[in-house]
């Protein structure tokens, strides 16, 4: 019950993982921790853990040098945002939550990494032309590339040698390749590569040898942009890879602070009081 009121994996681990103690002051502890972190939520009840993410097995992956997806590097970033905030806000309250505030000053803040990230990708894990200059030059070109690439296609179409040979006035692509519908019954009446045909096989779906050249350009472009983009990755998941502990270290900070968090949302729940534990020895 009380992992269902966490927020995210590595919280419920631990919330999954409490056991019965026979420490008092261990239980004190937990105890106060849960007071505090119900007092912190009835005065600020924005707080959260934010989007935090279990990170640790990527910032391992990293650590070892893979190169890690746009996606899982989204989810570091806003790890560390969310640590941040939470450090900045129990600094400031460090006097009237203390034990939260312990926990809070052990996040890192992992610098130049969030900044990096920020520089890279969009927030839809697209890498951003400004990553490298050699990046936005790519890109340029791929732009012009296609834009020739289609206006030739254009250009065959819109000429009356094939306009009868033509299954539809349309571009499409097959494998990657521009191609245009070619009726199947006048193949060979536009010289090019067949590549697909319809499930009917009424229609050849054909490269034009006068763009074999254009598309290979555009994709040889595409190919060069892939790389660069790899190469940038690369980097960023280098300089994340060596940041690795510290973001361990934040996962397991923000997952002490994500339980306390549930405990005080089950407390609620519950109507609960803070009962006063004895020693009896």
């Amino acid at each position: 019950r009380l992992a269902g009121y966490c927020s995210f994996s590595a919280g419920e681990a631990l919330a999954l993982a409490l056991r019965p103690t026979a420490d008092l002051g261990e239980a004190r502890r937990g105890q106060q921790q849960t007071t505090e972190a119900r007092k912190l939520l009835s005065v600020k009840t924005d707080t959260s853990i934010g989007g935090a993410r279990d990170v640790r097995p990527p910032a391992a992956n990293a650590a070892r040098g893979a190169v890690l997806l746009p996606a899982e590097i989204l989810d570091i970033k806003n790890t560390l945002i969310a640590g941040r905030a939470l450090k900045r806000t129990l600094g400031r309250l460090g006097d009237q939550f203390p034990r939260l505030a312990v926990i809070a000053s052990g996040i890192d803040d992992c610098a130049g990494i969030v900044e990096a990230i920020g520089r890279t990708l969009d927030e839809r894990g697209e890498v951003l032309s400004s990553a490298s200059e050699k990046l936005a030059a790519i890109r340029r070109e791929v732009r012009v590339a296609h834009d020739r690439l289609l206006q030739k296609l254009q250009t065959i179409l819109g000429s009356s040698r094939y306009t009868t040979y033509l299954q539809d006035l349309l571009i499409t692509q097959r494998d990657g390749r521009y191609v245009i519908p070619l009726k199947a019954e006048h193949k060979g009446k536009l010289r090019g590569i067949i590549h697909d045909q319809s499930a009917s096989g009424a229609t050849l779906f054909v490269e034009p040898l006068a763009t074999v050249e254009l598309n290979n350009a555009w994709r040889q472009l595409q190919l060069q942009e892939q790389e660069e983009i790899r190469r940038i990755l690369a980097e960023l998941c280098a300089l994340i890879g060596g940041q690795a502990q510290a973001i361990q270290y934040n996962v397991e900070a923000l997952a002490e602070l994500d339980l306390a968090f549930a405990k005080a949302k089950y407390a609620d729940a519950l109507h609960a009081t803070e009962p006063p534990l004895l020693d009896f020895h």
